[in-house]
């Protein structure tokens, strides 16, 4: 329910046709915000359908169109999702490096000297492989690209806010999956396979993960925007606080599609990668203590709700 923390407030998404933001830009409008959205290409919108976005068609590559669009948003909260390298195909070392290093700093060039709080959005990638629920003390060593050029767009950014004084936070997430999910990721990939009769090749699932449903992540997005931050540059670890096995997870997903679903998905026909990162999961406490973070949806029913959302869509 919306509790009024953003009526009346202007704030500006870069990244929301994504995942990610298209639910936080549908949560803010049901806060009262005026949202305002960066879009390159001017046919592009929302994953769902939202009335009320205001577009403007600008490149994170390009400054002066940045700055043309914050200079009609005006606003006072700005939301950085935009990025390059979230799915295994988008491998272009250098696409990745200019979207996520140079991107996040045309924006933060862009903003000038305006008073916004920059709300940016870290990988859990990150934290490499680091063991059990990682804090976000931990050391980061990513092992592939995407991560550590959002490592370096948060030590960026982090930096230039304790420079500049403007309040700068980062939302680390931690296996989101939900509705409008990409179909390239591992958890609408199996549902769709498992929908559509295939069967699904998958690794012995031995992997850890922590997987928190996108409403419940949206939820420590909006609270970042507008909460007391102890200190620019700070860092939290979105999630579910639970560590679940990737086998399990999977089981989940063949359970709610039902009929002879499990019996359809193969573990053990795909050999680990040898890169492999074996465990992925956070510790929230920082977040629950300083957001208000909480997360509600348990695995099980998340599961369901996106099962039942692509079997209405991909009968």
């Amino acid at each position: 329910m919306a509790d009024g923390r953003y009526t009346g407030r202007t704030v500006l998404v870069t990244g929301a046709s994504g995942f990610i933001g298209t639910h936080l830009v549908g949560t803010l409008l049901t806060e009262g915000a005026t949202v305002h959205a960066i879009r390159r290409n001017p046919s592009s919108g929302t994953r769902l359908p939202f009335d009320g976005i205001h577009w403007h068609t600008a490149d994170i590559l390009d400054v002066e169109s940045l700055s043309r669009a914050i200079s009609a948003a005006k606003p006072e909260i700005v939301f950085h999702l935009a990025a390059y390298g979230t799915t295994f195909d988008q491998r272009d070392t250098l696409l990745s490096l200019r979207v996520n290093v140079e991107g996040s700093l045309n924006l933060w060039n862009a903003l000038g000297d305006a008073t916004v709080r920059l709300v940016h959005t870290g990988s859990c990638g990150e934290y490499g492989q680091a063991k059990g629920q990682v804090k976000e003390s931990a050391l980061c060593e990513p092992t592939w690209t995407y991560p550590a050029t959002k490592n370096a767009s948060v030590t960026i950014l982090s930096t230039l806010g304790r420079e500049t004084g403007r309040e700068v936070v980062t939302l680390r997430p931690f296996g989101p999956y939900g509705s409008a999910d990409d179909p390239r990721r591992v958890i609408p990939h199996t549902i769709l396979s498992l929908l559509r009769g295939e069967t699904v090749r998958v690794t012995a699932g031995e992997q850890l993960r922590d997987y928190a449903h996108v409403d419940d992540q949206v939820q420590a997005f909006v609270a970042a925007g507008v909460a007391p931050l102890p200190r620019t540059g700070v860092i939290y670890n979105v999630g579910s606080g639970e560590i679940v096995r990737l086998r399990e997870a999977l089981t989940t997903i063949a359970e709610a599609v039902g009929g002879d679903a499990l019996a359809r998905v193969d573990f053990g026909a795909v050999p680990y990668r040898p890169s492999e990162v074996w465990e992925m999961c956070c510790d929230i406490s920082a977040a629950r203590r300083d957001l208000g973070y909480t997360p509600k949806i348990s695995l099980p029913e998340g599961i369901g709700r996106t099962v039942e959302w692509f079997r209405q869509r991909h009968p």
